[in-house]
């Protein structure tokens, strides 16, 4: 990697943005034989992956965590790149906290009341029988995709799940799944998230699902990795300014190089893009997605302890509350268990009743760190409230990130069809919002890579080379 000059190159391809899925795109492309520049406007690759050290030699990861068995890309990826990994720790019970009752329980069922797992298990079949007539390349072309498109998942929820218990859980799992409150949240965007994600079970089970594995290191590590292995085609500190197109090529203008070449891959959230400067104009609904985008807004907060003491009382260290801060509580400890890290999410995507945060929560970090620890005490006993430090990450800080996972609000999706993919003459799109499938995920943004390279590929094939007059205005 290299700091860069403000000198223009020349390349075949240039890729915008070095998170996970521009660096593999990136990596695909050098190995099919094609020169490639990635140009990166933080200090760091990774994107919404990172590091956070929490003791010497140990690091919890900030961003996206997991790998399921059904995420076969990245999986593949970990395996190229030599990186191991491990089970996610759930070996003992899980706890399971509702109106003051505190419950320990084994499996994924959490101990409702009989006619909550019944109300819980007929809105999960309706959903999924909706999601099954949702198109995985088009759903926007679903037979009720207006009315789908137009109302939310909370109001679903709040008009077919009869019973508190069976709703709280229902809301509890998709606003972890979706980082924002489902009153917020397109149904057609969950439903279609459903049909190409893995179904319900999957996205929310650990075993057998999508929370299975860990990178043992970091998932960052994917991402560092890679741009080891790119060297100096990856520019940091560099942001991307303008992407000029015209029948010769492309120009594209960042802070430390301009690069001309014959196709641009925009690895970034659209809501991060739109603060590309693009000539000619973006089509319509393109400019006006980016504008409408909305990243969801969930922080991570990690409190490390010298040894995860919850697995000798026969604790997996994971929790489903209904508690002021700590809703979600999983065991986020290293592969050996030298240290004890216990994870929850906390952000401004709360929806009802013990899910719904206080200013002085999201605004100050010691009222927020305080207030987990009581819940975290809670649950796990005293000890829980004497951690060694407390890490978080907060995506909402991020100076060229615009939150974590993304979502859509309703209209976004009928409106604005398939402008989140489709090329715009030499500009293709990547990162997880543009995946095919498993959007959001490390596996979306794998996909969406792949997708793009693909494209690209082709019309490299196709094209005749590019002029060599393209001039830097």
């Amino acid at each position: 990697m290299t700091d860069g000059s403000n000198a223009a190159a020349s390349t075949d391809v240039v890729v915008a943005g070095a998170g996970l899925s521009g660096l593999t795109a990136a990596h695909r492309l050098v190995r099919l034989g094609h020169s490639v520049a990635v140009l990166e406007a933080g200090d760091r690759v990774g994107g919404r992956t990172v590091n956070l050290d929490v003791a010497e030699g140990v690091v919890a990861d900030g961003g996206a965590q997991w790998i399921g068995g059904l995420h076969t890309r990245v999986s593949g990826l970990v395996e190229e790149l030599g990186l191991s990994t491990f089970d996610t720790y759930m070996d003992g019970r899980t706890l399971y906290v509702r109106e003051g009752r505190r419950k320990a329980f084994e499996g994924t069922v959490p101990p409702l009341h009989p006619l909550a797992i019944a109300d819980f298990a007929q809105a999960q079949y309706r959903l999924e029988r909706m999601a099954r007539t949702v198109p995985a390349a088009t759903p926007w072309t679903a037979r009720k995709a207006a009315a789908w498109d137009g109302t939310t998942l909370g109001h679903w929820l709040d008009a077919n799940v009869r019973l508190r218990e069976s709703r709280h859980l229902l809301t509890l799992c998709f606003t972890l799944m979706l980082c924002e409150d489902p009153h917020r949240t397109s149904l057609l965007k969950v439903l279609h998230a459903i049909r190409t994600s893995g179904g319900i079970d999957f996205m929310v089970n650990t075993r057998k699902g999508a929370q299975e594995t860990r990178i043992d290191g970091g998932t960052h590590q994917l991402s560092a990795v890679l741009a080891e292995r790119l060297g100096d085609r990856v520019v940091l500190g560099s942001p991307v300014t303008a992407i000029r197109q015209d029948h010769t090529g492309v120009l594209v203008r960042s802070a430390r190089r301009d690069v001309r070449c014959r196709r641009v891959i925009v690895a970034m959230p659209p809501a991060d893009a739109a603060r590309i400067s693009f000539s000619p104009g973006l089509p319509t609904r393109r400019a006006a997605l980016q504008r409408v985008w909305h990243n969801g807004t969930e922080s991570k907060v990690f409190a490390v302890y010298d040894k995860p003491f919850w697995r000798e009382r026969g604790l997996n260290g994971s929790a489903l509350t209904d508690l002021p801060v700590a809703h979600y509580v999983v065991d986020s400890s290293p592969a050996d268990g030298s240290l004890g890290v216990l994870l929850a999410f906390v952000g401004t995507a709360g929806s009802g009743p013990g899910l719904t945060w206080t200013d002085a929560v999201l605004d100050d970090p010691e009222a927020r760190q305080e207030a987990l620890l009581k819940d975290l005490a809670a649950l796990f006993g005293p000890e829980a409230a004497r951690p060694l430090r407390v890490v978080e990450q907060s995506w909402v800080d991020e100076p060229w990130i615009a939150g974590c996972v993304s979502t859509r609000a309703p209209g976004v999706m009928t409106r604005y069809t398939d402008a989140a993919t489709a090329p715009v003459g030499r500009i293709h799109w990547a990162g997880t919002e543009a995946a095919p499938e498993f959007e959001g995920y490390l596996e979306g943004a794998v996909r969406a890579a792949d997708r793009a390279v693909e494209e690209v590929r082709t019309a490299l094939r196709t094209a005749a080379p590019q002029a060599p007059d393209l001039t830097v205005a």
